[in-house]
């Protein structure tokens, strides 16, 4: 990528936003910015992979894959650049990324190791700003999740289900899963799980396929009533 595109895709990402580019070169300069390139089909990285390193992607898209802890259902999605890749992972109890990033085209990225990131955190008040508020966003967004108003119908419920378990709450997503799996996860049977996914499908918001769901706009799920 030309230096004044990789600086502007740079500064699309949350964690340099507020930075100029004389901060960027300054942090070049001092740090370690390994740009790489994945080929479509390349997994960059993997399920239960330690994370030593922050990725970004500059350029490009990729599927997100996001197994349940016993493999019985799986969601793909779809993530577009600029997005930075799980950075909450970095720190903390678990360091372990939580899902499968996979090239769909040939895509551009930036890797930034753990001890260039503390340095960059040191350097740059900005740059440390942007993580701590990254991560605390995405604690903030879990906690909110359990003071959400009960679903009130069984498609709410349902709906509720996909969107917890997807990374982005708006795009295309592929959830593989069986019907008796959704029953259990929503505490209802299989048959009324069933009529619940056939009025959705009726309203367009669904396709329904053998063992696997297909949701063109999450977004548009879970602004519907269900």
């Amino acid at each position: 990528m030309p230096e004044n595109r990789i600086y502007n895709s740079l500064l699309a990402l949350p964690l340099f936003l507020g930075m100029s580019r004389n901060d960027l070169q300054q942090a070049a300069g001092q740090t370690r910015f390994d740009f790489r390139k994945a080929s479509k089909g390349e997994t960059i990285v993997a399920e239960g992979e330690l994370c030593t390193h922050l990725y970004f992607l500059l350029d490009g898209e990729v599927m997100v894959k996001t197994e349940s802890a016993d493999h019985s259902y799986s969601i793909d999605e779809k993530i577009q650049a600029p997005e930075t890749f799980q950075s909450e992972r970095i720190f903390g109890l678990y360091p372990y990324f939580t899902h499968t990033y996979t090239a769909l085209h040939d895509c551009s990225l930036l890797c930034i190791a753990k001890q260039d990131v503390m340095k960059l955190a040191t350097l740059f008040d900005i740059f440390r700003i942007n993580l701590l508020n990254l991560i605390s966003t995405q604690s903030q967004k879990h906690s909110l999740r359990t003071l959400q108003t009960p679903p009130k119908s069984l498609e709410e419920r349902i709906t509720r289900f996909f969107e917890a378990n997807c990374v982005s709450p708006t795009g295309e997503k592929t959830i593989h899963i069986k019907m008796r799996r959704i029953a259990e996860e929503v505490n209802d049977s299989r048959l009324n799980v069933s009529r619940a996914l056939n009025r959705l499908q009726s309203q367009g918001l669904i396709q329904l396929f053998r063992e696997r769901i297909h949701i063109q706009a999450l977004e548009k799920l879970t602004n519907s009533k269900g």
